[in-house]
């Protein structure tokens, strides 16, 4: 959770700084990349906390559910998975139910992480051919 609030913070204080209203892509490529990131490490967070809190009463009743009725009786272990996050039920003909976290805490997560390394990559990008073009206009000869 303090790697969510750590992001959230630079993204609002990089908007900030640049006066991102004016449209400087850089900056909110920047910005908005640090806050799809917090989004994810929050949602991440939020599944985690669904995981930890499953006691033994409602770790049963999730896996039951999620097998059904016909296959209750053929459960045989429980193993928490933490990407993606889940719980998985295994029952003894080798398959395996993944419950105990929101059906869309992992794709919400994974598109809010996908969304911050894109923005990321393509910020890093524009910065270094900015760079770049301001390096060869310097020493070019006059």
């Amino acid at each position: 959770m303090a790697a969510a609030i750590a992001l959230a913070a630079y993204g609002c204080t990089t908007a900030a700084r640049h006066d991102a209203g004016r449209g400087a892509p850089l900056v909110l490529l920047r910005s908005c990349g640090a806050f799809a990131a917090a989004g994810a490490a929050c949602l991440y967070a939020w599944g985690t906390v669904h995981l930890l809190t499953l006691d033994e009463t409602r770790r049963d009743a999730a896996c039951k559910e999620a097998v059904g009725p016909a296959h209750v009786m053929e459960i045989d272990s429980y193993r928490p998975t933490y990407i993606p996050l889940g719980l998985g039920c295994h029952v003894r003909s080798g398959t395996t139910h993944s419950t105990g976290v929101p059906g869309y805490l992992n794709p919400a997560a994974g598109a809010l992480a996908f969304t911050a390394v894109a923005m990321g990559g393509f910020s890093l990008l524009e910065s270094e051919r900015r760079a770049t073009r301001d390096f060869k206009r310097e020493t070019r000869r006059p």
